[in-house]
């Protein structure tokens, strides 16, 4: 039995033998997707250093600059669909078994794979919407 079929047959044992989880994700459940990291050689940061929040607040070079790059990635996360990951996540929720989704990413395919909005914590946002400050 190879490494990768073993792996998944633990996950699948755990999964039934849990009563309800909760699933974090991160930028590699995407990628399939064709939206990059943002940490690995070539990915967003090594492009952009980020632009922490005070930053943004304080200075409108730094909101123009934010604004830019949010245009410029949605070239990469406008056509985006959700993968056999996003899909698989939504079946878990929809069956009950997952109470939520935390995840670190701001494309929105949680929500398109079928997570209902209410299910998901996004804690770096959603570069879908924003609310003005």
């Amino acid at each position: 039995m190879d490494a990768g079929k073993k792996q998944t047959d633990v996950l699948r044992q755990m999964l039934e033998k849990s009563q309800r989880i909760i699933v974090f994700t991160g930028a590699g459940i995407s990628t399939e997707s064709g939206i990059p990291d943002f940490r690995s050689p070539g990915g967003i940061w090594s492009k952009n250093r980020p632009i922490n929040f005070q930053d943004f607040v304080s200075s409108e070079e730094m909101r123009i600059e934010s604004w830019r790059r949010r245009f410029a990635l949605g070239e990469v996360l406008d056509p985006a669909r959700p993968n056999s990951g996003h899909l698989a996540v939504a079946k878990l929720v929809q069956r009950g078994k997952a109470a939520c989704v935390i995840t670190q990413n701001i494309d929105g395919l949680h929500q398109q794979a079928g997570v209902p909005d209410d299910k998901v914590i996004e804690l770096h946002g959603n570069t879908h919407y924003a609310v003005c400050l």
